[in-house]
């Protein structure tokens, strides 16, 4: 659902026809969908179209159609997301019930046919380009349509893709971090100890860090960074507590108060019976930052065997914690991260698994709320041009509230979500 400035009427008909999961659904083959009339995958390239044709499909495009450009991974390594991505699509297009879209879709796993795919894109006329997914995939598409004035939002979160044609539509890790950082400085956290990985995404993260430490002077962070390949993950959780000094702190003062032998000194070695180092860590939170969700269980299971207790010491992440798997984890109680709107999603992954009947991608959603959008402005608007996506208010869709900036970016503002016994708990 969409909302706009003074366009109440049009806001109305959109949530009707998106508010999908207030309504029984029946079982759907994809098919015998209206989407699929409305597809076209670009599996044979045409390389001389009759000129008949092409200017018969010129006029049906102006007389009627709006056509979108899907860039997805179908074959390959990636082919699951895009498939995710392609169905969820599909369903968001029949949810509309609008016949006026139509998909062009470009298989980005056949990377040898990418140029010739455009180029047919370009012969039919597309007016708006989704995808790709991956960044190395964007940029070969800028350099492809860089002369073009089309509008391309592609699946990606990595703002260095963006540009005043390129619009990077996940959430990206700039506005998590503003989100984590800024919750946490309000409730009174300002010594971090930050996780992350030894590569270019480690360094942004500690960049972006830095320059909210720069506006906020009380605050600091620590960073500690891991190798890509075959991580130790007990060496780094050494290294987060310190675990080798404050050990040896412990040894000293135990020796020390042995040699005393007085009255205090054995009630003091009484209560450091039971501990494995000495003195306070000099962080009073943990953000691991990490690129999978396997190696972010193996740090929280390991950390805590290091004197990084969950009690003391606040755990917090990124969007890559909001699996219901780490409800499982004891010690992650009370943690919080930030996300899009894990509530609206999970509404629409149970409507997309009764069709599917599979999980859709985490990515599946993004694509959702792009077809219920780009529907939305083409009843309104027909053509969808830069300068009406730049929309001051911005649009609110089933992942929260976004807005596309002329730079490229499309700001986001993340959800804080903590941790709880059986559910995540919404704190904004």
């Amino acid at each position: 659902m969409f909302y706009f400035k003074d366009k109440f009427i049009i806001f109305l008909a959109f949530c009707l026809s998106l508010l999908f999961y207030s309504c029984e659904t029946t079982q759907l083959d994809p098919k015998a969908t209206l989407t699929y009339n409305q597809t076209q995958l670009l599996e044979t390239i045409v390389e001389d179209e009759d000129p008949i044709t092409k200017e018969n499909n010129l006029i049906e495009k102006k007389d009627k159609f709006f056509r979108i450009g899907l860039l997805l991974p179908l074959s390959g390594e990636f082919y699951q997301i895009g498939k995710s991505l392609l169905d969820s699509s599909q369903l968001a297009l029949e949810r509309t019930g609008n016949q006026n879209l139509k998909f062009y879709i470009v298989d980005t796993g056949k990377e040898d046919q990418l140029f010739k795919n455009l180029a047919y894109l370009m012969s039919n006329d597309v007016d708006l380009i989704l995808g790709p997914v991956f960044s190395n995939t964007v940029l070969r598409v800028k350099e492809y349509l860089d002369n073009q004035s089309i509008p391309i939002i592609t699946f990606s979160n990595n703002s260095e893709v963006s540009d005043r044609n390129v619009y990077v539509f996940g959430l990206t890790i700039e506005d998590e971090l503003n989100s984590i950082y800024e919750y946490s400085v309000d409730r009174g956290i300002n010594k971090f100890a930050v996780i992350i990985p030894e590569n270019k995404y480690g360094n942004k993260v500690k960049d972006e860090i830095e320059k909210f430490h720069n506006v906020n002077n009380n605050s600091s962070s620590q960073f500690i960074f891991y190798p890509t390949e075959n991580p130790d993950y007990y060496k780094i959780a050494r290294e987060v507590s310190n675990y080798d000094e404050r050990k040896l702190q412990l040894d000293n003062r135990v020796r020390l108060l042995k040699e005393l032998q007085s009255e205090s000194s054995l009630k003091e070695l009484k209560l450091l019976k039971n501990k494995d180092t000495l003195g306070e860590l000099d962080f009073e939170a943990i953000i691991i930052i990490a690129r999978s969700f396997s190696e972010l269980t193996n740090f929280i299971s390991i950390l805590p065997y290091y004197d990084v207790d969950p009690k003391n010491v606040k755990f917090i992440g990124n969007s890559i914690w909001g699996k219901e798997l780490i409800l499982k984890e004891p010690s992650m109680k009370n943690s919080y991260f930030s996300s899009l709107d894990l509530n609206a999603r999970k509404k629409f992954e149970e409507e997309y698994k009764k069709i599917y009947t599979n999980n859709p991608h985490s990515l599946a959603a993004l694509a959702y709320d792009l077809v219920g959008l780009i529907n939305s402005l083409n009843i309104e608007h027909k053509r969808i041009t830069k300068e009406i996506l730049h929309s001051n208010l911005g649009y609110v869709g089933i992942n929260g509230w976004f807005r596309f900036d002329e730079s490229g970016k499309v700001e986001r503002k993340p959800i804080i979500f903590h941790v709880g016994s059986e559910k995540f708990i919404n704190k904004n």
